[in-house]
């Protein structure tokens, strides 16, 4: 099922809705009750598809209920140079292992960054094909650039790849379908530090520290998708600095799997 067609439903139901009113086939009041319940439902319906942490439209990860002070690290967007492997970089130099949601048409272009990333232990994941919003696309584009970005990825790193973050996170019923039907799991975040904006290096550490929680999930970005033009050096700083502070704080970093492992430890 698709949100777009619910939301267009509901708007030609208030148009008619209004249109019958006005002829006075019905009562003003009735009709304008009608379409203010239109309205309402498709803006409930469109933030419920936005907001990370929704499950109406299918089971998604955003965090894993744990005593234990473990976090997953994990960046989208990518692989982006240099920013990639200067994040590479610090990650090996802190050893820390963390989750990459890559882009395939990215990824099939940086080839040598994905099999680095891979190389160093840490977990590839899958954003999309190519970055679009899938809310706009018909099933079977959809189910093709979720398809098209696996095989990219599984084919770079050579190792399978179980969970997919949808661009922007944005989900419906028929989005999570395709998902699931390509063997993956839907994951989101808990935290989100919005370092695409470029807010300061000390600002997304602030936000990330003062919202974390055991188990989890942080959003960050070494990629820019799709235009690919801004810098991701402030997020290359601040993941320095996040280790830093968190590890003071008792905290360990591990990727999505493992996060979901410990869960199933418990």
């Amino acid at each position: 099922m698709r949100l777009i067609y619910i939301i267009a439903c509901c708007g030609v139901l208030g148009m008619l809705a209004l249109w019958l009113g006005k002829f006075k086939l019905i009562q003003k009041k009735l009709a304008v009750f009608i379409a203010a319940v239109g309205v309402l439902l498709a803006g409930v319906l469109t933030l419920l598809a936005v907001l990370p942490q929704n499950n109406l439209y299918g089971q998604v990860v955003t965090s894993v209920p744990m005593q234990k002070k473990l976090v997953a690290l994990t960046y989208d967007d990518g692989p982006y140079l240099p920013y990639t492997l200067e994040l590479l970089k610090v990650l090996q130099e802190k050893q820390v292992k963390a989750t990459f949601f890559m882009v395939g048409e990215n990824a099939f272009q940086k080839q040598e960054a994905v099999r680095a990333v891979s190389r160093q232990g840490h977990e590839i994941a899958l954003h999309a094909g190519s970055h679009r919003d899938l809310l706009k696309l018909n099933p079977e584009a959809v189910a093709a650039n979720i398809d098209s970005g696996k095989v990219t990825l599984e084919w770079l790193s050579g190792k399978p790849v179980k969970y997919m973050r949808p661009p922007h996170g944005f989900r419906d019923w028929a989005v999570m379908e395709e998902i699931h039907q390509a063997g993956l799991t839907a994951v989101n975040w808990s935290v989100i530090p919005r370092d695409w904006t470029n807010p300061g290096t000390d600002v997304i550490v602030d936000r990330v520290c003062s919202k974390v929680f055991p188990g989890a999930i942080i959003l960050l970005h070494d990629g820019d998708s799709p235009k690919n033009a801004a810098s991701r050096q402030q997020t290359v700083e601040a993941t320095a600095a996040i280790i830093d502070r968190l590890r003071s704080e008792g905290y360990e970093f591990v990727t999505v799997s493992q996060l979901m492992a410990a869960k199933e430890e418990k």
